[in-house]
């Protein structure tokens, strides 16, 4: 298996990424289809893409994805109250929470978004050495299998269109949550476009939230609240550790937040 992956900018913002775990014969067609998606982008065409494929030699980590909940909210003010209380609900501190909310609100590097994740401790304390680029979670696909149970039920429920972040979130999201010392993970997008973010975590699933941001803002970014981990480690697996996720776990609606929010 080969490790493809995409990151596109343009005068040094990054404009998009994605990539894939894929057998040889199958690089060729998903570096072309990586290239078509950066260049046809809808936050403009990079001046800067970059493919790199790397040969992956050790075992890869078959995980079943976090269960999709979806929650209901049409505001912004709400939207950031639920995300906080389902937050709390994990025994994360408040005020880890407020620091969260403001770095991706302002922009964690000096006003920007970084393309990797904050990872904090329950101290408040940033752990990335990058204060600018943070750390990604990496070498990860998902299954055609599994990919096909997330579109049927993302169509069942109307979202098909929002399929592909859905998937690469959930993805991600699914990796993060269970490398040993991940608590949570709060996450909305920096593209201006897209105002759906997520908290995410083993004991709750992957609540996808609406309206984390107003539109057209370009602040956002991830972080990673985290407890007892060894920091070189907690680094080696995020980003060198290939993760496939090979079932679906399921999509629930979750209306009232009232009735989910403790995960029992």
């Amino acid at each position: 298996m080969f490790s493809v992956r995409m990151r596109a900018s343009r005068d040094n913002n990054h404009i998009s990424g994605a990539e894939l775990l894929v057998p040889e014969q199958e690089i060729s067609a998903s570096v072309m289809s990586l290239m078509g998606r950066a260049m046809s982008h809808q936050r403009g065409k990079p001046d800067n893409l970059n493919i790199s494929i790397e040969e992956i030699n050790v075992d890869i980590n078959k995980i079943t994805s976090l269960p999709l909940k979806l929650l209901v909210s049409d505001n912004v003010e709400g939207s950031k109250k639920a995300a906080k209380h389902i937050l709390r609900a994990l025994r994360i501190p408040q005020f880890c929470i407020e620091k969260a909310f403001s770095l991706l609100e302002m922009g964690p590097a000096n006003g920007k978004s970084m393309r990797g994740a904050i990872v904090m401790d329950m101290q408040g304390n940033r752990l990335e050495p990058d204060k600018q680029k943070g750390i990604r979670a990496s070498r990860i696909d998902i299954t055609e299998e599994a990919s096909l149970e997330l579109a049927n039920s993302l169509s069942d429920k109307g979202l098909s269109p929002y399929y592909i972040q859905i998937k690469e979130a959930l993805v991600l999201a699914s990796k993060v949550a269970s490398l040993k010392g991940t608590i949570a993970e709060l996450c909305w997008s920096d593209d201006p476009y897209y105002t759906t973010g997520y908290v995410a975590s083993k004991k709750m699933g992957y609540v996808r939230i609406p309206h984390l941001k107003n539109a057209g803002e370009h602040q956002g970014g991830r972080v990673f609240f985290v407890d007892d981990i060894d920091l070189t480690d907690y680094i080696y697996e995020m980003q060198r550790s290939p993760v496939l996720v090979n079932r679906f776990a399921g999509l629930h609606e979750f209306p009232d937040l009232s009735n989910d929010i403790t995960g029992e």
